[in-house]
């Protein structure tokens, strides 16, 4: 399937000036600006909050790191109880 060129294009935007008119088409125009900004908001808020994850990770030790940071007299004495 062919993508239609530059002539074709034009017609398309005559035809559809002349179908909506210049202030309907402003407002047309608007909308999808603000419809497509919210689209890439939305679609980079999960991406950045995942790189934020994997970046705080490294900084913060885990639980089970702790464990295995045992000193010598908890490893001679064994398991309480």
């Amino acid at each position: 399937m062919n993508w239609p060129g530059v002539p074709e294009l034009v017609v398309i935007a005559i035809i559809v000036l002349l179908l909506f008119g210049g202030n309907k088409l402003k407002d047309v125009m608007k909308s999808f600006g603000e419809g497509l900004r919210e689209f890439r908001k939305a679609t980079s808020e999960p991406l950045d909050d995942i790189q934020k994850s994997l970046e705080a990770k490294p900084d913060q030790e885990t639980p089970a790191s702790d464990q295995n940071n045992l000193t010598e007299e908890e490893e001679t004495q064994g398991p309480p109880g």
